[in-house]
């Protein structure tokens, strides 16, 4: 397989690959999303300075911009699943 120049700007998978890492998706679900190779993806996060880290221990941007704007949704999913669990 022919390599080329990692493209985050003209390639999809690229991008998305960026995207996925900075939410703190693992590498198989970049892997699906892109079909990039594990150290595909390896690569371009370290070009792009995105540690999946960051995001898993909340204090990325990415993190602090998901935590806030899906709060509401999670509680609630979150409340319905503790009641079908305890209140059986």
């Amino acid at each position: 397989m022919k390599s080329r120049r990692v493209d985050f700007f003209s390639n999809d998978a690229d991008y998305e690959c960026a995207v996925l890492g900075s939410m703190g998706f693992s590498t198989k679900c970049i892997i699906r999303h892109t079909k990039l190779r594990p150290g595909q993806i390896t690569y371009r996060l370290k070009r792009a300075a995105i540690r999946r880290i960051d995001y898993r221990d909340g204090s990325s941007e990415t993190a602090t911009l998901v935590m806030r704007s899906m709060r509401t949704a999670i509680d609630k999913e979150v409340v319905d699943h503790l009641k079908q669990i305890f209140l059986q």
